[in-house]
């Protein structure tokens, strides 16, 4: 065998050699918690929501969970474990839409029997996009979201993986930091001010339309899709497990924008026949707080028109737990023709009088 054949038999044996450890060592630390639940005597951080979420659902212990967009990524699991009596985690994901939580549900299900509660907040931002829309933007991780073993290669000799999460356990480990805990997975609650001028001096407030959207028959279809297709659905197939739903209390500003752009009476509409469906099923337990108007009106509670302060998310759990501001077949029709009423009266002007005066 000449030194040719040698040299290029010794740098294939090298590198199969070091793909073999690279793989191995991201497979036994296992930053996504694809394999496993985190190691004893290593630390990790959680900081990426769609790459860790599917493995914590996986692997982790518990019996509660919360989940939904930026709105829930606030909650502090201490204080739903404290008033719920319940081992719970968090899997937000940020600008999710409902098909994207869902499947990350079902695949909770499916891994812990002992679930029993779920928290999920439904935003109105993807009432109408129908089951079949997965995600909002950016890329989605697929490879870890099935169970297809063989594209696992995607991550166990993927170079991102292994040098920015792989690695990052390890010196997050060294460095004496603590494995992230669900309380402040994902929570931008002290990254943000909380101000009324600092919010609508953000706002960019729409010109006011003369005519008001309609609540089509395409929208009514879109919107029963995606609600019967994903929460109705997986409450349905799963009567064991309580489903608590809940509509976030978007700021007054949003209000305003519905009431400006002239979609404010279509969006009530569309709210009500989303509780209509919702309340079919026998162990969904909805909540709504959009009547909640002293927090609604108080933008120092706000970071921007819709994303609340942690303080929000701490009452909403008291809220839940005491049985307040619960839609029931009986009075959801009411509710939403209320609200209604307030918001197309509200004054809005008063809001930018102030802060000019």
């Amino acid at each position: 065998m000449n030194n040719s054949k040698k040299w290029c038999i010794c740098s294939l044996a090298l590198a199969l050699a070091l793909m073999v450890f690279a793989g191995t060592l991201t497979a036994v630390i296992d930053p996504f918690f694809h394999y496993h639940a985190p190691l004893n005597g290593l630390q990790y951080p959680l900081n990426n929501q769609r790459y860790q979420n599917d493995g914590i659902v996986k692997n982790f212990p518990y019996d509660a969970l919360i989940t939904g967009t930026s709105m829930t990524e606030n909650f502090k699991t201490s204080e739903f474990d404290a008033l719920f009596g319940v081992n719970s985690i968090k899997v937000s994901f940020s600008g999710g839409t409902y098909e994207e939580i869902n499947s990350n549900l079902q695949r909770a299900i499916e891994a812990n029997p002992e679930l029993k509660i779920v928290i999920y907040g439904l935003d109105e931002w993807f009432l109408f996009a129908g089951k079949s829309m997965i995600l909002a933007d950016g890329e989605y991780p697929t490879y870890l979201y099935d169970n297809n073993p063989f594209n696992d290669v995607e991550y166990l000799l993927n170079k991102d993986v292994l040098c920015n999460n792989t690695v990052e356990v390890l010196n997050y480990t060294r460095s004496g930091q603590t494995t992230t805990s669900f309380d402040a997975f994902g929570s931008w609650d002290c990254s943000f001010p909380y101000d009324a001028a600092n919010v609508i001096s953000n706002y960019t407030r729409a010109a006011k339309v003369s005519e008001n959207s309609i609540f089509t028959e395409e929208l009514q279809t879109r919107l029963s899709d995606t609600i019967l297709n994903t929460a109705v659905k997986l409450a349905r197939e799963n009567p064991e497990i309580q489903f608590i739903y809940f509509f976030p209390p978007y700021s007054i500003l949003n209000w305003d924008n519905h009431n400006q752009s002239g979609t404010l009476q279509r969006q009530i509409e569309a709210f009500t026949l989303a509780s209509q469906l919702l309340l079919e099923a026998d162990n969904i337990a909805l909540y709504s707080f959009y009547n909640d108007y002293g927090t609604i009106t108080n933008l120092n509670l706000y970071r921007d028109t819709v994303h609340y302060s942690g303080e929000i998310n701490s009452l909403i759990l008291q809220r839940i737990h005491n049985g307040e501001y619960k839609l029931t077949k009986e009075n959801y029709s009411a509710y939403w023709q209320e609200i209604l009423d307030f918001y197309q009266s509200y004054d809005y002007d008063a809001i930018f009088q102030t802060e000019t005066a």
